[in-house]
């Protein structure tokens, strides 16, 4: 419960509050302008101030850092395990809340000491898990439980809906308390302040996160950046058996090899050897031809035809003189010898010729002889370079082996952890339907509190809780009649939802924080009757539980509810203005 909040900023208007209706109003002045907003009355502002004393964060941005603000403090009293506890934060020292070293011994707590200041204080975390233990039910000292780990329940998350912001967005929807909360922190937080167990939409979380992880991965592995460790596994088994064949064939290889130290000597007279055996052929076809070409030339040649010549003359009458004849005969004689020694000639080339076939024929029988002799020798052997090649070529082949493999197993992995992912999923689905099942009673309790709310807010509208257990984790909404329009009727399924978590939270933490605060943002374009009605039903039903339910409204507001006689008790004192030193503060400054 909230008793009080104060500041020893001069100009502050101290707030007192106490149990049932809590309204602060605010007035418009004549003088205010269409730019003068009736937010510098400090409605809002007040609801900044017990959020600031709740530990919530105000780092830079923050109002409580602006220079006209960061050197003051502002104090809180709060009931807190059966006793009153007054706690200050100043917004230049944010991470300390002073807290008496009395009401910290009443509290069980141990305060840690300022050496610079020499005063105790305590941390704003340690403050957080103090009320988070002595209003919802939180270990006093989270560490090392599972509600101190990841994706639990957390103070600060659930004590704002309890003291919705709307400059967090927090009258969006009913089960969000700000537009950037998370779904799974939403669904965490409200099962836990149900009575669901929130161990399911943690998993849920934890699941989801991993497949978010897998996307990612498979998104870098298709572009390239994880292409050496990753890949399809359809992909890298035919590779990978390319590889293997390979590597058999050569350990067989390399198995049956036998070095030979003369190898390379060997091989080079064998291609010497080779070399010359195609040279002789070449020769041998060149010899062959000559000795037909020779042969031909032996067969034309013939003395002259002297004795032609004579019967050509005689024929024509003319006798040759005597030493004309002998001049003849002299002629034929010597063209005779001439042909005679050109055939002897020509035959002596044939044999000069046949002997070099004879010989290149031998030669080569001998060449022939000498390669198949070196071709056995180096059958099955090899040389140590070819050897040491192989190995090397092996030892290659084993290392691209062993990366896809590798490469392999991960695929293997990852397309594994899809499926086990879809498989947990479900299971997960069949959890959280189960305890939905088993809890039945806390729903329909649930669902029978908001039913009652809308009752009493409406005569002709019926609306529903919905609590769907999906399959990415618990959704909860809220239906009424003629909603869906961002209008008067969203807002209060809002309140209606906020009125049940209150309920709920005072049944099952022994009290719960005791309060429950709306902006008057809340009652933006609801009908003034649903207005009245709702601040009768939160007095009425949040009275009778001994809590406090604190609301903000302008002062224009008020006649329009019909309200004087029933709430004139309730009006906190001072009201605020919105005239120059009419608001909270008392002074005007401007946020960033």
């Amino acid at each position: 419960m909230i008793l009080g909040i104060s500041s020893d900023l001069p100009s502050f208007k101290a707030l007192n509050f106490r149990e049932g209706l809590n309204v602060l109003v605010a007035d418009r002045t004549e003088e205010s302008t269409d730019r003068q907003t009736r937010n510098s009355a400090g409605k809002t502002s007040a609801i900044e101030v017990i959020h600031f004393l709740l530990g919530s964060d105000a780092g830079k941005g923050s109002m409580f850092q602006v220079p006209e603000l960061a050197a003051y403090a502002f104090h809180g009293t709060f009931r807190l395990g059966g006793h009153e506890v007054s706690v200050s934060r100043r917004g230049d020292n944010a991470n300390q809340i002073l807290l008496d070293p009395n009401d910290a011994a009443l509290l069980g707590v141990e305060l840690s000491q300022d050496k610079k200041a020499n005063r105790p204080y305590l941390p704003v975390k340690r403050w957080r898990e103090l009320l988070g233990h002595h209003w919802f039910g939180l270990p006093h000292n989270p560490n090392g439980t599972e509600l101190g780990a990841s994706f639990s329940p957390s103070f600060r998350s659930m004590v704002s809906y309890f003291v919705r912001r709307n400059k967090v967005g927090g009258f969006q929807s009913p089960e969000r308390q700000g537009d950037k909360q998370q779904s799974s922190d939403w669904q965490i937080n409200l099962s836990y302040l149900i009575g669901l167990d929130w161990r399911v939409p943690r998993d849920i979380e934890e699941l989801r996160l991993r497949e978010a992880s897998l996307r990612e991965l498979k998104k870098a592995i298709r572009e390239g950046a994880f292409g050496r460790m990753f890949g399809s596994a359809a992909e890298i088994r035919p590779e990978l058996n390319r590889i293997e064949d390979r590597m058999a064939r050569l350990r067989e290889q390399t198995a049956n090899f036998e070095v030979l130290e003369e190898y390379r000597t060997f091989a080079r007279v064998a291609a010497d050897a080779r070399r010359r055996i195609k040279a002789i052929g070449h020769e041998l076809v060149q010899a062959r031809q000559t000795i037909e070409h020779l042969q031909r030339v032996s067969e034309v040649e013939r003395p002259p035809e002297y004795a032609v010549l004579e019967r050509i003359y005689r024929s024509a009458g003319i006798e040759l003189p005597g030493v004309v004849l002998r001049r003849f005969d002299d002629v034929k004689s010597f063209q005779l010898s001439v042909v005679e020694n050109r055939k002897a000639h020509l035959a002596e080339q044939v044999a000069e010729t046949h002997a070099r076939i004879a010989a290149l024929e031998a030669e080569m029988e001998v060449l022939d002889g000498r390669q198949s002799q070196i071709m056995q020798v180096l059958a099955g052997k090899g040389a140590l370079d070819d050897f040491t090649r192989m190995g090397e070529e092996l030892a290659t082949l084993e290392m691209q082996a062993t990366l896809l493999r590798e490469k392999l197993r991960n695929a293997e992995i990852l397309e594994g952890k899809k499926n086990q992912a879809q498989i947990e999923r479900l299971t997960l689905h069949e959890r959280l339907q189960a305890d939905h099942r088993q809890r039945e009673g806390v729903l329909r309790t649930a669902m029978r509190r908001i039913d009652a709310a809308i009752s009493g807010l409406y005569d002709d509208r019926r609306g529903n809780l919905i609590v769907d257990a999906t399959s990415k984790g618990p959704e909860f909404r809220i239906t009424i009649q003629g909603d869906g329009n961002r209008g008067g009727i969203d807002h209060m399924e809002i309140f209606c939802f906020d009125l049940m978590l209150y309920q709920a939270a005072r049944e099952r933490f022994a009290g719960g924080p005791g309060f429950l605060v709306h902006d008057s943002h809340l009652f933006d374009g609801v009908d003034p009757r649903q207005v009245r009605s709702a601040l009768l039903l939160g007095k009425s039903v949040i009275g009778d539980l001994g809590g406090q339910y604190i609301v903000a409204l302008n002062s224009e507001t008020l006649p329009l509810l019909g309200l004087d006689a029933e709430i004139a008790d309730d009006i906190l004192d001072p009201r605020l203005s919105d005239d120059e030193g009419g608001g909270l503060f008392g002074i005007r400054f401007e946020l960033k």
